[in-house]
């Protein structure tokens, strides 16, 4: 066991005194010296023995070890049974009319069923060559992201009625904007000769009415690069026809949500969400039963302390997270959305960790919270890190309710072969280190003991706006005289002056209160650069950068003034312009009420 050198990864940051009598370093040890590599592989191999798609035998049973450890500890647990919207892959065929030749195929979640398709193959590349009539705003969003938005031949491809190639690893974004093109199917081809189970919708969630349509309604297919070259060959050489099948069975399930619960001394505090799914593919060792077992360990030793905290801490098991896309961390935010929102201060999720030959440390965080991050790696490991934005994965279900997101990454380099079983059947437990799994949960444990004992609740709020403020200028240069930003960036800068000066005067010792305060002037600006339409209902899975409502400045780059898409484009900016501004008067107002009070 390593020994905490610092008085608290919170300390590094600066911005928050760390009290005479601060239990974090205290919590930080006890925590860490409770959480033993005999613990986590016991609860490891207890879960990985099973095979966990979402709603089998094999995920209730890990389940069921969850709950019956949690019990034995007398830890508040309970188990809720939702019905969610899942597809498990089944069967694909791919094989060359006439031409002899049948490569190994897979298909995807959420594909279509379809048997037996003949059609023309078209080869859309990395799709930069397809056209981009006027669509829907979820099209706009789509393009604006890069999917198709590179400059369009006179003679663009046309896919109307034929089976697609596609570059890549399935993904929802290819397949919604091919399907609204007249594509009968599409075929991704992996970078390399392994296939990875994936799921090919843009749905997040359990579907609505509101987007149920945007399921896939034609086949999807997965092969691999030299399967692909044998196919781009051949269709150098002249037409080529294909015969495709696939098939995925798809339907509501009703899948278990644990959530334990510890609550701080005052039942009433404030709370960190904790989260990460028990469902796989295949026995997944390291996506991710290792994690539920740090999951498990770290609850256990959070509550034997409990009389440390200041906040609560709230861990959930998420069912539905692959083939049933985020429906369980989805369900929990529209269920417990007000709760959350009067009490969550921050999300935090873990996934991955634990892998043999991890040699990289990482994170993804919202900038508020992205300080923490670099600070307990660097004081755990000596390594420097720069936390990368939140991406449209990972079970981020929370931006809606506007919870600042925390996960730390230890990943394999790309020299030593990367991540090279994910998401495949070579995911078992041989690919779990358990040395390496006690080091990434100990820097877990250092950054929950801060989350839940430092004097203040430890979030950047000039790291937070000033990342919007970056975020705006680029897309203000982007615009151009095009479209008009100078409003939003002058409330903008207001905002930070006040954030700025909040910051430079709390106090050494905080409240509930002043925590919800601090977070309260981020939630608006979550909503707005992490969220492109509504915080109520899901958006596409499709990755985003910051304030992707506003991507459409680069049609109006792009497009002649006066062209319907132009003009399309220069609606939706309007309105999401409308966003923003009420965002930042939202977020002034609550920074202006905190700075009152202190």
């Amino acid at each position: 066991m390593r020994s905490l050198t610092l008085a608290g990864p919170a300390c590094l940051l600066a911005l928050f005194a760390c009290a005479p009598d601060d239990p974090v370093p205290a919590l930080a040890e006890a925590v860490r010296a409770a959480v033993t590599q005999q613990g986590l592989e016991e609860h490891t191999r207890a879960i990985v023995q099973h095979e966990r798609p979402s709603g089998s035998a094999g995920e209730n049973a890990a389940i069921d070890h969850l709950v019956a450890t949690l019990e034995a500890d007398g830890i508040p647990v309970e188990v809720h049974t939702i019905q969610a919207y899942a597809s498990d892959p089944v069967s694909a065929s791919v094989e060359v009319m006439g031409g002899g030749f049948a490569p190994k195929a897979i298909t995807e979640s959420f594909s279509a069923t379809a048997r037996r398709l003949e059609a023309r193959l078209v080869d859309a590349g990395g799709m930069g060559d397809l056209p981009r009539e006027p669509g829907t705003g979820e099209r706009m969003v789509v393009a604006g992201q890069g999917m198709a938005s590179a400059s369009v031949r006179a003679k663009p491809l046309d896919v109307a009625g034929a089976i697609v190639l596609v570059d890549g690893q399935p993904r929802g974004g290819p397949v919604v904007l091919l399907q609204q093109l007249g594509a009968a199917g599409v075929i991704f081809v992996n970078a390399g000769e392994r296939l990875t189970d994936l799921i090919a919708t843009t749905t997040w969630g359990i579907p609505s009415l509101l987007n149920y349509d945007r399921l896939p309604a034609i086949p999807v297919a997965h092969i691999t690069r030299s399967a692909g070259e044998d196919l781009r060959t051949r269709l150098s050489r002249g037409p080529v026809r294909l015969r495709m099948s696939a098939e995925a069975s798809t339907g509501w399930k009703p899948l278990r949500v644990a959530v334990a619960r510890i609550p701080a001394p005052d039942a009433n505090a404030p709370y960190v969400l904790f989260g990460g799914h028990i469902d796989a593919w295949y026995h997944g060792g390291t996506d991710e039963g290792a994690s539920n077992a740090a999951m498990l360990e770290l609850t256990r030793a959070f509550f034997r302390n409990r009389q440390l905290l200041r906040r609560g801490l709230v861990v959930a098991w998420w069912p539905g997270h692959s083939n049933a896309r985020y429906s369980g961390s989805t369900w929990f935010s529209d269920h417990y959305f007000d709760e959350l929102r009067s009490r969550g201060l921050a999300y935090v999720n873990i996934d991955g960790i634990g892998q043999t030959g991890a040699k990289e440390f990482g994170a993804a965080a919202t900038a508020s919270l992205a300080g923490l991050a670099t600070d307990v790696v660097l004081s755990a490991t000596g390594q420097e890190i720069e936390p990368g934005r939140p991406g449209g994965n990972s079970d981020q279900s929370f931006n809606g309710i506007g919870l600042p997101l925390f996960q730390i990454n230890h990943s394999r380099l790309e020299e030593d072969g990367g991540y090279w079983w994910w998401h495949t059947v070579d995911d078992d437990i041989d690919k779990v280190d358990y040395a390496i799994l006690e080091t990434d949960t100990e820097l877990y444990a250092d950054a929950f003991a801060t989350m839940l004992a430092a004097p203040i609740f430890p979030v950047d709020l000039v790291a937070e706006v000033g990342g919007l403020g970056e975020a705006l200028a680029d897309i203000a240069a982007t615009a151009g005289d095009r479209f008009d930003l100078s409003e939003a960036q002058a409330r903008h800068g207001r905002l930070l002056e006040i954030v700025t000066a909040i910051q430079g005067s709390l106090p050494a010792r905080g409240s509930a209160a002043l925590d919800l305060g601090l977070v309260g002037i981020l939630r608006p600006l979550h909503r707005v650069l992490y969220v492109p339409l509504t915080p109520y209902h899901m958006d596409s899975g499709s990755e985003r950068g910051p304030l992707a409502g506003l991507a459409a400045v680069r049609t109006l780059a792009e497009e002649e003034p006066g062209t319907d898409r132009y003009r399309f484009a220069e609606t939706l900016l309007i309105r999401e312009r409308n966003r923003l501004l009420e965002a930042l008067d939202e977020a002034t107002a609550a920074a202006e009420r905190l700075r009152a009070s202190l």
